[in-house]
Parts: C-alpha cells; sequence; structure tokens
C-alpha cells in the first residue's frame, strides 16, 4: 500500500510531478495521520518518526528506490540552494497500477490529502505539521504514535472530503 499511496498522489498532480521528498513526506503523513483519525486505522502503516523538517516515514527512502525506474522516475532541479530538489514524477508510459490496494476510502482520503496541500511547498507543509499535536508530542527522532491524530481537533470533512 505504501508504494500504491506514493503513485496515487503523483497520479493526483495535473502534471503527475511532486517536487522534493520534504512535499511527499509530508503529503503522505497527512494521509496516514487523517485515515487514523477517521478511520482508526493508517493507509500505509508506515512509522514516521519526528525530525527537524517534520514527520518522515522510515520507509520512504527503500520503497523510492524500488519504484525508481519500475514506475516512477527521479531528476533533480537546480533551485539556487546548495542542494538540488528531487522531482519525482509518474511514468506514464509504464504500466501503471490500477490502485487495487487502496479502498475507495483511502483513495477518498489520498484525494483530499493532495487537494488541500499538494499546491503547497515543503517548507510550508512543513511548518503546517511543526504546529500539530502528534509531531509536538514527541521528541525529535522520536517515532510518532497514530493515536497522536485525535488530538489535532480535524472535521470530518477537512480529513475525508466527506
Amino acid at each position: 500500500k505504501f508504494k500504491e499511496a506514493i503513485m496515487f498522489l503523483l497520479s493526483q498532480s495535473p502534471n503527475k510531478t511532486i517536487e522534493g521528498k520534504k512535499k511527499l513526506a509530508k503529503l503522505l503523513y497527512f494521509a496516514d495521520f487523517n485515515h487514523f483519525e477517521f478511520y482508526e486505522t493508517p493507509i500505509t502503516g508506515a512509522t514516521y518518526r519526528a525530525l527537524p523538517m517534520g514527520p518522515v516515514p522510515d520507509e520512504l527512502d527503500q520503497t523510492l528506490k524500488e519504484l525508481k525506474g519500475k514506475f516512477i522516475s527521479v531528476t533533480e532541479k537546480n533551485i539556487g540552494l546548495p542542494n538540488d530538489m528531487v522531482v519525482f514524477s509518474l511514468d506514464v508510459d509504464k504500466n501503471i497500477p490500477s490502485f487495487d490496494n487502496l479502498t475507495d476510502e483511502e483513495k477518498k482520503v489520498l484525494q483530499k490529502v493532495y487537494s488541500d496541500y499538494g499546491g503547497l511547498s515543503g517548507g510550508v507543509l512543513e511548518g503546517i505539521t511543526h504546529s500539530e499535536a502528534p509531531f509536538n508530542a514527541v521528541a525529535q527522532g522520536e517515532y510518532i504514535p497514530y493515536e497522536l491524530s485525535f488530538y489535532r481537533d480535524k472535521t470530518k470533512d477537512e480529513l475525508v472530503g466527506v
């Protein structure tokens, strides 16, 4: 499901691209924690750790390696900083999965997350996550329990778009 969630988020972008690993990590965080807050189960089951730039799933790097060249392409974009931005693109020429492992509810939450946050930069998303209870309730480097999502005070529409 983790792989399909990444590809589904990419499929929601008009150009099938997400710029920045930080942004991708935050979109996955919002999807998992929003789904958990309403349905009491995460979408991917990833393990999120509180890092200086916000929540990051431990599984992200390995999963991106597995997807690269098969379903996604990874390029770098010079943005005038010491490090280039990593850009993830869904390879529309490849055999894109049908997302059968994702339920309709999970797809709806992923769509809502992309709709709400997909137009924001990784830096803005970092700031949002830094203001949330799950990130602030644990020390840097610690795992963020999904149960902390219940302390965010979100409405049903904010979480799942119903």
